[in-house]
């Protein structure tokens, strides 16, 4: 490997104060820099060690980008790739990441953490008298300290001292992260195997947090079609194509691993016939189809849910017209939309999608949200995906 530039003085990317899980990881690398050592320090990319790179949210290949970013642009760590990972596994999956020992002013410098850190002082002492609370006597929290906008150090220990008194009442962790953090639902998300080290078996006693989805089944229907958008869905909701149940999937919320497990709500819309949808949604009889925006975002929901639902097809009625705008060169940019940072998913598994939406979204290098798309340009279109 050649040497790294020396980047000492160089301020941080700005995009990295938008990434919490990538300021843990440095900081991760910094606190195993302050401990005695005979190694190098390097961290192995799993599941454990680094969630956000294995999320099925469409952002985990940017992810992976900026890592690629910190050690190309600014030296921080060498990356080897594990040539021996499943296939099946993303291409980064078990690879190392190796800190450079010339790095650490750099990474004192963007994180603040002086080499005689005070903070990490004023933050044993407040977890010091308070180890008696948790299952692991603290080591969680001392091993990670944790700060908060306007929070002391007491204060920050006080409110993980607190989720304590709530986890036998059968709350789901935004009920207790709102309750024990001045009212912020989401301070604690991502923060479950903190809590299972702080608080053993009684972490379990968090609630799932349900998925809540909303879905129009008219008698008779034959097909699902799940729309990405609100207000298509509810204009498609008023005048259904025919034989079709809908479901809303808000985005990513329907691709996620419990779409259908027990914890899965719904809420129907009028005249539904709610016994047979439930009986028959997620059936291998029941064809089913998405439709949602013709971008590549909107392409990893399909290419996500087809982990769940793997007959599930792009529904060709829905994005005809928006495949037309393309081909006549509208549709807005990326940049325009704020969808710079999206990521082409490369293969989503449906035919359709993969041999004309994609090539189509590759060659003119512009998105059509499907809000475009009006309940009268369904007339006279097919609703089956049959070929013509």
């Amino acid at each position: 490997m050649p040497d790294a530039p020396d980047n000492t003085g160089t301020p941080p990317p700005n995009w990295l104060a938008e990434e919490p899980w990538l300021r843990d990881l440095l900081h991760w690398f910094l606190d195993r820099l302050e401990q005695p050592r005979t190694r190098a320090i390097t961290r192995r990319v799993t599941r454990s060690t680094l969630p956000a790179l294995f999320r099925f949210d469409g952002e985990a290949g940017y992810r992976w980008q900026l890592i690629e970013t910190l050690k190309q642009h600014y030296g921080l760590f060498s990356i080897q790739l594990d040539r021996r990972a499943p296939r099946h596994e993303e291409p980064y999956a078990n690879a190392q990441l190796r800190l450079r020992h010339e790095s650490e002013d750099l990474l004192r410098q963007w994180l603040q953490r002086p080499r005689i850190d005070p903070a990490t002082t004023a933050w044993q002492a407040a977890v010091a008298p308070h180890r008696q609370h948790f299952a692991d006597q603290g080591a969680a929290l001392l091993a990670a300290p944790i700060t908060i906008d306007g929070y002391g150090s007491d204060e920050v220990v006080e409110a993980f001292v607190a989720v304590g008194n709530w986890l036998q009442y059968g709350l789901s962790l935004r009920e207790i992260s709102a309750r024990c953090f001045r009212g912020d639902s989401k301070f604690l998300d991502g923060r479950q195997e903190l809590l299972a080290k702080l608080y053993g078996a009684r972490a379990t006693g968090i609630a799932p947090r349900a998925l809540l989805l909303t879905a129009f089944a008219p008698l008779g229907f034959r097909q699902l079609l799940i729309v990405e958008n609100q207000d298509s869905f509810l204009r498609l909701a008023d005048k259904p194509p025919p034989g079709f149940a809908l479901l809303y999937s808000g985005g990513f919320r329907a691709s996620a691993q419990r779409l259908g497990s027990e914890h899965t709500r719904f809420a129907f819309l009028p005249g539904s016939d709610s016994v047979s949808f439930h009986s028959r949604w997620l059936g291998d009889s029941l064809p089913v189809f998405f439709w949602g925006d013709l971008d590549f975002a909107g392409m990893g929901i399909l290419k996500a849910l087809r982990q769940r639902l793997p007959a599930l097809a792009a529904w060709e009625p829905g994005y005809t017209p928006m495949l037309e705008m393309l081909t006549k060169g509208e549709g807005h940019t990326a940049i325009q939309a704020g969808k710079s940072g999206q990521l082409d998913p490369i293969a989503t598994g449906c035919a359709y999608a993969d041999s004309v939406l994609l090539p189509a979204l590759r060659q003119h290098r512009h998105f059509v949200d499907q809000e475009v798309v009006q309940s009268p340009k369904f007339q006279g279109l097919r609703t089956d995906n049959a070929p013509s």
